[in-house]
């Protein structure tokens, strides 16, 4: 793996009304490891052996290495090999791309190394074979197909002994769809500079190791948040000065080109668990200082779709102002628990509003089509207007939150649906505002079928898409501010959606705001994210304060 500074990827525009992939997911263990600082031989052992050979990791274990890194790749023909490079030139006496070799070809190339002994491109199933039982693998996933490699993974009964370290967006939902059971890996963008940036990311992204935190503060955030951090001192000057920089940074993995230097050098200082820390510098997981109430009912929907979560301040008063979310999945999946633990932190604990996270009805099988959905926001605050003086919050207003299909129930309550005018902000992330349009619904595409199959109906002008389109019920009257965050290159909500309604409410004189990020997609990318959130909290704090 190239240093981090290199990386030019950007990773992870992962959305939240698709967080089923993210938020509420639990902790997925780590290989065992009989030591608590795992050194991590950087493409094996290739201090006297070529990089990424079967020698290098028979090296490595040797070394007494925890993990060994392994570059995979496919084939031409589709078969899983060992190689850093995407071509061959550099490591062995062949030019070309891998991926457009077969494997014979590649088996017939040797890896260079000098004059001593001839060594070749040797297949994942091999390196599988040679680390069972012995070594953990930290896989770093070229190019190369999740299910295959999976299954030569479970073939070989190693799913306990492989942590992914994944390079491209598709690659994080490929193998959490997948192997969800299967640690994740990945580098931190550049964008995310600080601890409470890198709160937010974590708060939006599961991920179980990060490579390249070097502040101290950033990497006790990742411990409080349950994601280890591994470290890369791989370098020409690599020595006792680059290990005792990163060692006191209270990281838990080392990434090495010398691991049986390092491994030495550990066990001499008696450091195979860490670097001794102060007892100050110690990590204590935070609790939340606020309480906590799950599943509770208010409506009669079977199931879980009459349930909300609730999240109050310990110091509650009759005052207490509530935030209410709609979670995303057009209309038709998704989960209350999408709401990030992150910012509900931000809400409950540091500013001291409320907030509550709702499920609803949602369609399946042509069952709880549109207006489902907006009958059950009113129920859910009705339920929490009639239960604001026993439970002592403020149950006179609101303000409505949500993602995607989340965001349109929100702005459709907001503006057709609260006659007695108790919301008094809305928030919305990338939500769809005018089902008439057919530049949301272009025939044929995603977005025109699940928009059908929400209303029940295909065209676009009948009498119910205007009635669940937030942008008809907008007048003077039922306006209420709004902030709007979109995607410049959104495929299923095209941006027209958030432009058009932000126009008409500053026609109108509605306070507004309208921040596009012009080369996200469908929700947006984590560092954008970060940028969200806390644009969000400022439009909280001039339209709806908390005190």
């Amino acid at each position: 793996m190239t240093n981090f500074f290199h990386k030019t990827y950007r990773l992870f525009c992962l959305l939240m009304c698709l967080a089923v992939h993210a938020v509420g997911q639990s902790q997925i263990a780590l290989p065992e490891s009989k030591n608590k600082l795992v050194v991590i031989a950087h493409r094996g052992n290739h201090v006297d052996v070529p990089e990424n050979t079967i020698a290098s990791f028979k090296e490595a274990i040797k070394a007494g290495a925890d993990y060994v890194e392994v570059d995979l790749r496919s084939s031409k023909d589709g078969h899983l090999v060992v190689v850093h490079d995407a071509t061959v030139d550099r490591t062995t006496n062949g030019k070309g791309k891998v991926a457009d070799m077969s494997l014979v070809e590649l088996k017939a190339l040797k890896v260079l190394n000098g004059s001593k002994k001839p060594h070749k491109i040797p297949e994942f199933s091999e390196v599988l074979k040679v680390c069972k039982g012995k070594i953990n693998i930290y896989l770093d996933f070229k190019e190369a197909d999740v299910a295959e490699t999976f299954r030569q993974i479970r073939e070989a009964g190693m799913e306990r002994q492989v942590v992914v370290y994944i390079n491209k967006i598709p690659q994080y939902k490929q193998w959490r769809s997948i192997a969800p059971e299967v640690p994740l890996m990945t580098s931190l963008f550049g964008e995310v500079k600080n601890k409470e940036q890198l709160g937010m990311f974590l708060g939006q992204v599961k991920i179980e190791v990060l490579d390249n935190i070097a502040d101290p503060e950033m990497v006790r955030v990742a411990r409080e948040n349950g994601v280890a951090v591994w470290l890369d001192v791989q370098s020409a000057s690599e020595g006792p000065d680059s290990w005792n920089e990163a060692l006191q940074k209270g990281v838990q993995g080392l990434q090495t080109d010398k691991p049986a230097e390092l491994v030495k050098y550990l066990k001499k200082n008696g450091w195979r668990d860490g670097m001794p820390v102060s007892a100050s510098a110690e990590v204590v997981k935070k609790k939340p200082s606020y309480i906590e109430l799950k599943d509770v009912k208010y409506g009669d929907a079977p199931g879980n779709e009459n349930l909300l979560d609730a999240f109050v301040p310990r110091n509650h008063t009759d005052s207490t102002k509530l935030i209410v979310y709609m979670h995303g999945g057009s209309w038709s999946r998704g989960d209350k628990s999408e709401f990030p633990k992150v910012l509900i932190d931000e809400l409950v604990e540091n500013r001291g509003y409320a907030v509550v996270s709702i499920n609803y009805r949602l369609v399946k099988d042509g069952k709880d089509l549109f207006p489902a959905q907006i009958q059950d926001v009113k129920k859910a605050l009705q339920f929490l207007a009639d239960k604001s003086k026993k439970h002592q919050y403020n149950g006179s207003q609101f303000a409505l939150m949500g993602g995607s299909a989340g965001a349109h129930l929100a702005m459709l309550y907001a503006y057709g649906h609260d006659p007695e005018k108790k919301v008094k902000a809305v928030i919305d992330l990338w939500g769809p505002t005018d089902l008439t349009d057919k530049m949301v619904r272009a025939d044929g595409s995603d977005a025109d079928n699940t928009v059908i199959r929400f209303l029940g109906e295909k065209d676009p002008q009948a009498q119910i898409a205007k009635d669940a389109s937030p942008s008809y019920h907008l007048t003077k009257e039922t306006g209420v501010p709004t902030i709007l965050f979109h995607g410049g290159e959104d495929p299923l909500v095209h941006v027209s959606q958030a432009e058009n309604l932000y126009k008409k409410l500053i026609s109108l004189d509605i306070p507004a705001q309208y921040e596009l990020y012009p080369n996200d997609k469908h929700g947006v990318s984590a560092a954008s994210m970060v940028d969200v959130m806390s644009k969000l909290l400022v439009w909280l704090e001039k339209t709806y304060p908390a005190k």
